[in-house]
């Protein structure tokens, strides 16, 4: 077992998944160490850089537009109060564009973006709604071909292999959402973002939180999983170490992932997930308790008033790479 990319430190085994949670077939990428230092988890073995583009053709997957969701029982009385409470206690928020036009010091019009790993692209239409010239990068052919029908400059590659078509660009704004746990590398693929980035521009980073209450108890069928798509497990510690270490200057954080916890269709589909781990023979003592109601509720409770950390599955850095 090699060491860790972050920090060399020595990696132990984690979690052990023996099925791809969204086709519930047998997959040899579901074995996850942890490094004893940081704490960066990391597939092991990890997938040629060949075997990638299948792990993405789904009948249903995020980064297509599509629900891949469950969908739950009909909600009753008692779901809606326990979902508004959870509501109630949501303070967390997704990235928006607006915030990040207002950090670049430009206007709209003046600025240019770049979303590595951007799937449909929907946060590069808001930036272009706005004014700012937007760019993608993604492996993927159709969410390339989707970006040329929106008017977006599209690039096909990936962070740790651009494409010659970037070299020598650089950008006001680069963004990396849920793209960096998909990298077979993102100590490279975080050096890629650097060098996209102009002197005093803007890098944004979020990855699943793995170090939030609902990861660390429903794990391997957490949607955070999703092992072999994700490669990378981060916490918000060893996020900012790996941007640090990239160059950047790490100057706020957001959260965001909690009410979606305590919803049925939530409940269902990490279920559906156990259900297909407990079928295939890899039902162990270290299998994650069902999501029941009662599971649901106790969650709420601990999580309710939690730090950022344990409360949201999601941590976002905000970061400039220095003038």
């Amino acid at each position: 077992m090699a060491g860790c990319i972050l920090c060399g430190g020595e990696r132990e085994d984690w979690l052990n998944c023996p099925i791809d949670a969204k086709t519930l077939r047998p997959t040899p990428y579901g074995r996850v160490s942890r490094c004893r230092d940081c704490g960066l988890g990391a597939v092991e073995p990890l997938p040629s850089p060949e075997e990638l583009p299948a792990f993405y053709r789904l009948e249903a997957y995020y980064t297509h537009g599509e629900s891949h969701f469950q969908k739950g029982e009909a909600v009753s009385f008692a779901d809606r109060v326990r979902d508004h409470l959870a509501w109630r206690f949501d303070k967390g928020g997704p990235a928006r564009a607006e915030p990040l036009i207002a950090l670049s010091g430009k206007p709209a019009g003046e600025i240019r973006v770049l979303d590595i790993g951007c799937g449909h692209g929907n946060l590069l239409k808001r930036f272009k709604a706005l004014g700012a010239e937007a760019a993608g990068l993604d492996p993927d052919p159709e969410a390339v071909e989707n970006l040329v029908k929106a008017g977006i400059a599209a690039h096909q590659g990936t962070g740790e292999a651009p494409p010659a078509s970037l070299e020598g660009q650089s950008f006001d704004i680069v963004i990396m959402t849920h793209s960096l746990e998909h990298c077979l590398d993102p100590v490279k693929a975080l050096a890629t973002a650097f060098s996209l980035t102009r002197p005093g521009g803007i890098f944004l980073c979020e990855v699943p939180n793995c170090a939030c209450t609902h990861f660390e108890r429903f794990n391997i069928i957490s949607e955070m999983f999703d092992a072999p798509r994700h490669l990378y497990f981060f916490t918000p510690g060893n996020l900012c170490k790996a941007m640090g270490d990239a160059g950047f200057v790490v100057e706020s954080d957001y959260y965001d992932g909690f009410q979606r916890h305590f919803s049925n269709s939530w409940r269902a589909t990490e279920n559906h997930i156990r259900d297909g781990v407990v079928k295939d023979g890899g039902a162990t003592s270290a299998l994650p308790p069902k999501h029941s109601k009662s599971e649901t509720i106790r969650l709420l409770m601990e999580t309710a008033l939690a730090s950022k950390e344990k409360k949201y599955d999601c941590v976002g850095f905000i970061a400039r790479r220095p003038a």
